[in-house]
């Protein structure tokens, strides 16, 4: 009687070490990388900062398709810094709302001026196509 005794104390400490997970399905906010030429930008480091914080909420590496996601707890603006082993890196800062959800984030250069960009390409291309134009009528 003893023995059952003990074996019912010591059968908690049984799970003690054991690793319980749960599977759940949340809105998270998903970032991609890929290279200027679309190249992917998978299995790379990156650091996660939640807003004020100077230990990483996350660390880690991007996985196969050069994504991550988090689940903010906190609003304001999130810090991600990723780091390429070829030296290449990219900081961008993403805001969170008062909801938890993405609020907008820092776009890259190309993206944020592109409309910009195009309607001087387009102005070049016009142009010098006329030019090219009259100095052949020109002949």
């Amino acid at each position: 009687m003893r023995w059952l005794f003990a074996l019912m104390i010591l059968a908690p400490l049984l799970f003690a070490h054991d690793l319980v997970h749960r599977v759940s399905h949340a809105e998270c906010i998903a970032v991609s990388f890929s290279y200027a030429d679309q190249s992917d930008f998978s299995y790379q480091s990156y650091e996660l900062y939640a807003p004020g914080e100077t230990i990483p909420y996350q660390v880690g590496r991007t996985d196969k398709m050069s994504s991550l996601c988090f689940l903010p707890t906190k609003q304001g603006v999130w810090t991600l810094k990723a780091f390429g082993e070829d030296g290449h890196g990219a900081t961008v800062e993403i805001t969170v709302d008062d909801q938890l959800a993405l609020g907008g984030y820092d776009r890259p250069l190309f993206e944020k001026f592109q409309k910009v960009f195009v309607g001087l390409a387009l102005i070049f291309a016009l142009f010098g196509g006329l030019y090219f134009y009259k100095k052949r009528r020109g002949k």
